[in-house]
Formats: C-alpha cells, sequence, structure tokens
C-alpha cells in the first residue's frame, strides 16, 4: 500500500477550530449579503395579483370569471386533484388518485366571494338570489349570451358596457365581481378558510388566475414554456434559473412536447434519471464507468504523473492487503 502511504506522509495534521472558522465564515456571508442588499436591492419583478389585473384588464377579467362560472375555465374543468372534469387529466394515474384537493370554481371562486360581500352591500345580495333562483337551463342561457356579448365589451364609467341582449342578472353580478376585484377584496375572500377563521389558504386565489392571466404576464418576459421560459429571468438583466436546463431541455423533445401527458412523461424521465444516478453502485457495468471514464486521474493528474511507474493498487488489492 505505497502509494497510499506517501499520500498520508506528504500532509502533516495541524490543530485548527473548525467551529471558530465556520461562524466566523457565517458572519462574513451575512455581512456580504446585506451590504449587496442595501447597495443593489432585490431584483423582483412586480407581483401578479387580481386586484392588479382586475385593474388592468376589466373586460378580460370578467371573461374569465364568467368561464369559471359556467364551467368553461381553465380550473372548472380541469379534472382531479380539483374536481370530476377531464379538461387536463394526464394520465390515468391522476384519474385513479381522485379529487384530493376539491374546488367548486362556480362557487368557490364567485357565488362565495359574493355572499360575502352581500353582508356588506344588500344589493349584491338581491342580484344573487335572483341568479340563483334561475333554473340550470336559464343560467345557462345568460351565461352564454353574456359571454358573447363581451367580445364586444368596453368598460366605461367603472362598469364593463355590452350590446344589449337577454343577460338577466349577468352584467350586475359581473359588475359585482369586477368591483371586487378591483377593491382587493377578492384576494381575501378566495384565501379565507370558512371553517377556521384565523387560517388563510392561497390554493384558490393562485388558482383563480391560472390561464390567460399568467400566459398575459409570462408572455413578455419570455417565460411560456415553448420558449424555455422556467429558466429566463423574471427581470431583464438578472441570471434566471439555469440548473433548470435539463429538465427544461426534456420538455422540448417532440414526443414530450407534443403528448397530452408532457408533465406526467418529463417527470417520469427526470425519476428515471434519478433511479440510475441513486442505483449507480449496485448497477453491474455502470458502477465501472467511474473508472473507466478515468475524471479521477485528471483531478490528481499531478500526482500519477510523479507515480507513473507505480500503478495504484485496486481496492480489491489494497482490503486483503490492510487485511
Amino acid at each position: 500500500m505505497r502509494v497510499r502511504d506517501d499520500v498520508v506522509q506528504q500532509y502533516h495534521l495541524v490543530p485548527e477550530d473548525f467551529v471558530k472558522h465556520l461562524f466566523s465564515t457565517l458572519v462574513l456571508v451575512i455581512v456580504v449579503v446585506l451590504l449587496a442588499s442595501l447597495m443593489f436591492g432585490v431584483p423582483e419583478a412586480a407581483p401578479l395579483t387580481i386586484k392588479g389585473y382586475a385593474s388592468k384588464n376589466p373586460v378580460a377579467f370578467e371573461q374569465m370569471a364568467l368561464r369559471a362560472l359556467d364551467g368553461q375555465g381553465a380550473i372548472a374543468s380541469y379534472g382531479p386533484p380539483y374536481n370530476g372534469g377531464s379538461g387536463s387529466v394526464q394520465t390515468r394515474l391522476q384519474s385513479a388518485i381522485g379529487i384530493i384537493h376539491p374546488v367548486n370554481a362556480a362557487t368557490d371562486f364567485i357565488l362565495k366571494p359574493l355572499a360575502m360581500a352581500s353582508q356588506i352591500n344588500p344589493a349584491i345580495g338581491r342580484t344573487l338570489r335572483q341568479f340563483r333562483a334561475a333554473t340550470p337551463a336559464q343560467q345557462g342561457a345568460w351565461e352564454s349570451a353574456y359571454a358573447a356579448a363581451l367580445n364586444h365589451g368596453t368598460y366605461q364609467h367603472g362598469a364593463v358596457v355590452t350590446p344589449a341582449g337577454h343577460f338577466g342578472p349577468l352584467p350586475a353580478l359581473m359588475n359585482d365581481v369586477l368591483l371586487l376585484g378591483k377593491s382587493g377584496l377578492m384576494s381575501g375572500a378566495l384565501m379565507r378558510n370558512g371553517s377556521i377563521v384565523t387560517r388563510f389558504d392561497n390554493q384558490n386565489y393562485l388558482l383563480f388566475l391560472q390561464g390567460s392571466p399568467m400566459h398575459q404576464a409570462a408572455k413578455p418576459l419570455a417565460l411560456t414554456g415553448e420558449r424555455w421560459g422556467i429558466i429566463h429571468p423574471a427581470v431583464p438583466g438578472y441570471p434566471g434559473a439555469w440548473w433548470m436546463t435539463i429538465p427544461t431541455w426534456v420538455y422540448q423533445w417532440s414526443f414530450v412536447a407534443n403528448n397530452a401527458a408532457a408533465d406526467a412523461l418529463a417527470l417520469s424521465i427526470g425519476f428515471l434519471f434519478w433511479l440510475a444516478l441513486a442505483l449507480t453502485p449496485w448497477i453491474p457495468g455502470w458502477n465501472r464507468l467511474p473508472r473507466y471514464l478515468g475524471v479521477h486521474r485528471l483531478i490528481w493528474k499531478d500526482f500519477y504523473r510523479s507515480h507513473s511507474g507505480e500503478p495504484p493498487a485496486s481496492d480489491e488489492k489494497d482490503r486483503k492487503h490492510a487485511s
């Protein structure tokens, strides 16, 4: 075991206080971080909020709210784990898991917030009761007619105005939703947990903005999936999540990108890569790859150059010698 003896003998142990070095390094890093934050600030993009989206895009906001109400929205027809829809079901496993985070878009996103607001403004309660008193067929007719009218809607004097039609109470109802959104009260209503007053849940807040709002915010910043968005910065001039390059690359493979189960395929491929790495020591042939590649010889090239006439013994010979 001459090679290992030489390695050991070339270095001398000296007493060191590693705890002192650890804390001194920690203090130094904290000081540098605080100074850098004071000098340069934190590069954060403006957040996407319900209040901001309703204020800037009132017509689109009403269209999104109407799609939640009539069951045509991204979450209303999503499927497990939120509801019984099939709009975003990718695999049988997703269906088998079932509804573990139940969401009724019409009730949770629209009707419940309006019911909360009606406790302050009774006029909202009257409009809400009129809508609920109608038959499902009548509600559907109002929703279809108003959805078509919103395509020609404009925002005037604090309300969305559409061509005349038979919409029932929907224009007033959607305007109430718009006012809730613009006031910021919609956010609190969506996050409030009805069973535990002091607990807040961000799930419905985030799901409400799924679809058009998030795509509109992401597209100008090249953050959409087809443009490798996850590795791009939200603030121009700063680095993005470059470490996500490999997962993003998997999503660009044609058989993944064009498949309805793209997320499931990408996660499965990533799991297989992880499994191969985790089981490397026990996979015959694969576990010899480091020795075949010889990367260790590049790292320790000076050592191997000085001992070129004495090739290192295998681990098995070393163990026999040591025993």
